[in-house]
């Protein structure tokens, strides 16, 4: 599916503790619900070609979290951990969701599963891309430290895409753009500003979630790009071995934005998984 033949969805928000959280509803109401989560500095609609493949399927809501995307910012103090595990509580309250799929990438899935270890009644099954429970990693940090150095304003969308091209190298030049379109806006003269708040990378907290991992009662997938250094075959396979109704998925070709890189590949495997529930 292109860009261009890539059915929009319907932009809309619900408010948790005074904020305004925006949301991409893909319709098909009546399926089960499959919300998705992003990581830092990326946006629900990094998931659009995931999303417009899956929405036959499944009620698809993608989820700008605070401080992203077309959601609110706030003030430092209200980027905590728990926070973010509340917006989670606050859709799924708001939209009345029940046994829901539950899909997170990098800071997103620990959020995810760190909710769906307090709410085994609502999450029916778990969907973790690309990150661990531990309370360090080096290469987030170093990723953490490059984000903060860069600019906010890019000279082009060109300037944009080359950027990400950067961090998934595996990616076509038509996702990049997709990517570098819903992660930007347009602030003038043809320069792009980030769609996310700055305060949120020197907020951003990295708890040790073991403990959390362990309570997980969901039938749970976990996904690894190969070429990824952010999860290791190590840790991953030590997150497998930790949980029973565990499977793990390390595909080769791509590294952390294997969603992105590999996009069928990644759809065919969340279905794998997700047509194994059934």
């Amino acid at each position: 599916m292109t860009t261009t033949e890539m059915p929009e969805p319907s932009d809309r928000h619900v408010i948790a503790g005074g904020a305004r959280l925006n949301y991409f509803d893909w319709g098909n109401p009546d399926g089960q619900a499959l919300v998705i989560l992003h990581g830092i500095q990326d946006c629900a609609r990094s998931w659009d070609t995931f999303a417009a493949n899956m929405r036959d399927y499944y009620h698809v809501i993608a989820l700008d979290s605070r401080g992203h995307g077309d959601s609110a910012w706030l003030e430092p103090d209200r980027y905590t951990f728990r926070d973010y595990v509340s917006d989670i509580a606050a859709l799924v309250n708001s939209l009345g969701l029940r046994r829901i799929v539950l899909m997170g990438h990098s800071a997103g899935a620990r959020y995810a599963f760190v909710y769906a270890g307090e709410h085994p009644d609502v999450v029916e099954s778990l969907i973790v891309v690309d990150i661990d429970p531990d309370s360090v990693n080096t290469v987030l940090q170093g990723m953490l430290e490059r984000y903060e150095t860069e600019p906010d304003e890019w000279g082009s969308i060109e300037a944009v895409v080359e950027r990400l091209r950067s961090r998934q190298p595996q990616s076509s030049d038509e996702m990049l753009r997709l990517q570098a379109e819903v992660m930007t806006r347009d602030s003038g003269g043809g320069k792009r500003v980030w769609k996310r708040d700055r305060a949120i990378l020197k907020a951003y907290q990295r708890p040790g979630l073991w403990k959390e991992w362990s309570r997980i009662a969901a039938p749970t997938l976990i996904v690894r790009g190969r070429q990824s250094n952010l999860l290791t075959h190590e840790t991953a396979v030590k997150m497998r071995e930790a949980l029973p109704k565990t499977k793990l998925a390390e595909l080769e070709g791509g590294g952390h934005w294997f969603y992105q890189e590999f996009p069928g590949a990644f759809e065919a495997t969340v279905r794998w998984f997700l047509e194994g529930q059934d």
